[in-house]
């Protein structure tokens, strides 16, 4: 074959070469690396053609020698980045096969899928955070607590890691550890909202009302639209005896979540508290329009129909919240004493 037909053909090659080069999502070092390669083969492709020209066949065969040695480091790239591909496909169907667990309550089953993630990829913090869910559900708390570290370690700016840590020590009533996490987790991400308010029902669990209503505070600042905090915020202002801003957190509740029934309950326990009995009345049958069961609500009915002088409505409604065994006791000394004042 000629110097010049050389040249053409190669010119050909590198052609096809250039306009079949591969694109992939993972693996960037070796595509780097790979772009790397293909420029210097561009460049030992100029500087034949022009051993071509001049007849330069020594210098030619040195730099084809070169440039046949690199192709063959660019398919060795290209093979280990395909199989980098594969190996990110598995890892993520391992993933997403455990959370399909979880979902299910099948915790030992999600257990292995995320093991079968770590152990095509030890760094991988999304796996470790994952299992360390697994594990909390199953009670393995040692476990999980270890896992979420783990994750952490791998990546220590997961904000996820580090809140699922704090739920974590929230189990184990282990307070000022939840609430140094969930502070890590915001330190990562300002804008979880359901931080705050984890922060919250910490501080409720320690009595600390004043906290709590701080932490809601910055819950519903975050998050509009949370109507969990809302009410969270309203019961810790009931704590407080600031029925008030109570009610004003609660109607909020109900306004962003039109049956929530917890909240109308709230909101007329806060009525109550107040003396607006006709207020309290219309929020708890609010509320029982949603949950025609709850014995809370019933409870609320019947003090607003007592502070409106109807006892007679006052009993029929402690009677069904008596219904619910755990408030049976109460009621029955509440109907005994109603019924001994009417005498």
């Amino acid at each position: 074959m000629s110097l010049s037909r050389k040249t053409l053909l190669l010119g050909l090659v590198m052609l096809v070469f250039m306009s079949g080069s591969v694109l992939f999502s993972q693996g960037t070092d070796y595509q780097a690396k790979i772009n790397e390669l293909q420029q210097k083969q561009r460049e030992l492709v100029e500087r034949m053609n022009q051993a071509s020209q001049t007849g330069d066949l020594d210098t030619y065969n040195t730099l084809r020698a070169e440039y046949d040695k690199n192709n063959e480091s660019i398919n060795s790239l290209k093979s280990e980045l395909a199989s980098q591909g594969d190996k990110e496909s598995k890892i993520k169907s391992a993933i997403n096969n455990g959370n399909k667990f979880v979902r299910l309550g099948q915790y030992e089953n999600a257990l292995q899928s995320y093991d079968q993630a770590i152990s095509l990829d030890p760094s991988n913090a999304k796996a470790y955070a994952s299992k360390g869910i697994a594990l909390r559900r199953l009670r393995r708390y040692g476990e999980a607590e270890t896992a979420y570290k783990k994750a952490i370690e791998l990546d220590p700016s997961f904000s996820r890691a580090y809140f699922n840590l704090g739920i974590l020590y929230r189990d184990q009533e282990k307070y000022d550890e939840a609430i140094q996490v969930y502070n890590q987790a915001l330190a990562q991400d300002p804008t979880m909202a359901r931080a705050h308010y984890e922060i919250g029902n910490t501080y409720v669990k320690r009595k600390n009302y004043t906290a709590a209503v701080g932490a809601f505070k910055k819950a519903t600042e975050i998050d509009a639209e949370y109507d969990l905090a809302y009410n969270a915020l309203g019961v810790a202002y009931i704590e407080q005896g600031s029925y008030r801003d109570a009610i004003q957190a609660l109607q909020t509740a109900v306004t962003v979540k039109s049956d929530f029934a917890d909240a109308y309950y709230r909101l007329a326990q806060a009525y109550n508290n107040l003396g607006e009995y006709q207020n309290a009345l219309t929020a708890a049958q609010s509320g029982l329009t949603h949950k025609n069961r709850f014995a809370a609500c019933h409870i609320e009915v019947g003090k607003a129909y007592e502070g409106l002088g109807d006892m007679t409505n006052a009993i029929a409604s402690y009677e069904e919240a008596g219904k619910d065994r755990r408030w049976k006791k109460w009621v029955d000394w509440k109907i005994d004493k109603l019924k001994k004042q009417s005498q």
